[in-house]
């Protein structure tokens, strides 16, 4: 029973602190706004979620669906744990940071995400 009790905290402690991370993800790349668009990018939500990265996530629906915040962070978490379980066990806010703004080949060209990884930082 002392297990199961611990294991239960620690849901519950990285839970709340994968909250913080998408609190402040969400208020570097929208301010906050689920009808947030980037024309430019075709990136939508208070994620700004890219038609690529919503069928990388495997999440069923349409892109458009992210409006919506909860299936916006449903995308969001099915990415990250599509492409970097460990930094979401580990709450690696950083890798998970700098996976959200260049992709998969992130790790290729660090620097090019110390900007956006400075602003999540600022945020957290």
């Amino acid at each position: 029973m002392k297990y199961i009790f611990s294991f239960f905290v620690v849901l519950c402690v990285n839970a709340a602190n994968m909250d913080s991370f998408l609190n402040a993800l969400a208020k570097v790349e929208s301010s906050n706004n689920p009808k947030a668009i980037n024309k430019k990018e075709n990136a939508l939500g208070i994620y700004q979620i890219r038609p690529a990265y919503y069928k990388d996530s495997n999440v069923g629906g349409k892109h458009t669906d992210v409006y919506n915040p909860v299936i916006a962070k449903k995308v969001v978490l099915a990415y990250f744990n599509r492409y970097e379980p460990k930094a979401v066990l580990n709450n690696d806010f950083e890798t998970l940071a700098r996976l959200h703004n260049a992709g998969p080949n992130h790790r290729k060209n660090k620097s090019s995400t110390n900007n956006y990884w400075s602003k999540i930082k600022k945020n957290l």
